[in-house]
């Protein structure tokens, strides 16, 4: 495969983003220039995009993942066998750092959902004022516990990040991410009281990847 086609396949399955410096080492490379004059040729052609995430250059995947990792590219802690999945929380995740770039928000941060890394999941910014989102996948389910009792456990543990954010902050700007499930809508149905309690609002991820917000 060519360096385009390996950068390619590897902004598709890991939507989080990663940085020039990362990339050339996920896909062994020798040379980071290499990798940025691919980068800024994709940017232009409108198929990834080039934000700064805490002082670097960030590359994002701008359409579906659809490719797979090739088995020539070095496994990395990036790596999710449920990254392909629309569903999945870091497609999630990405789709609302995209939707919110579209209305000239700032990215701040994004957390690094493969190795579960702590922190607020998305942390955006526009005319000084934030935005924290807590994102959540929907999840296949196991042997021993069915996908919705799962998806219940993971919705109560973004309602707590809303909870444990506006004890920080009570001026910045909340929102919940979510897959536009059923069961995830009969949820928040049950705790309606609390949005406005707590000032919050949602964003409805849909399998195409457009975000639908429900304030």
């Amino acid at each position: 495969m060519t360096t385009r086609q390996r950068i390619i396949s590897f902004l598709q399955t890991h939507p989080q983003g990663i940085d020039d410096d990362e990339l050339t080492k996920a896909l062994d490379l020798s040379r980071r220039q290499q990798v940025n004059a691919r980068c800024n040729e994709l940017e232009k052609e409108g198929l990834i995009i080039r934000r700064r995430v805490n002082g670097k250059i960030h590359n994002f995947w701008a359409g579906k993942s659809t490719v797979a990792v090739p088995a020539s590219i070095p496994k990395t802690s990036y790596d999710s066998p449920s990254s392909g999945l629309w569903f999945w929380e870091g497609n999630v995740q990405s789709q609302v750092v995209n939707y919110l770039s579209s209305l000239n928000f700032q990215i701040r941060s994004v957390a690094d959902t493969v190795s579960h890394q702590q922190g607020i999941d998305i942390i955006a910014e526009k005319e000084g004022k934030q935005l924290w989102v807590s994102a959540k996948g929907f999840p296949k389910g196991t042997e021993k516990t069915h996908p919705s009792t799962e998806a219940g456990h993971w919705f109560k543990e973004a309602i707590f990040d809303i909870i444990e954010y506006r004890e920080q902050n009570e001026t910045v700007l909340l929102a919940v991410a979510l897959p536009d499930y059923p069961r995830y809508h009969s949820l928040a149905e049950k705790i309606s009281w609390l949005k406005p309690a707590a000032n919050f609002i949602y964003f409805w991820v849909r399998e195409n990847g457009e975000v639908v917000p429900e304030k």
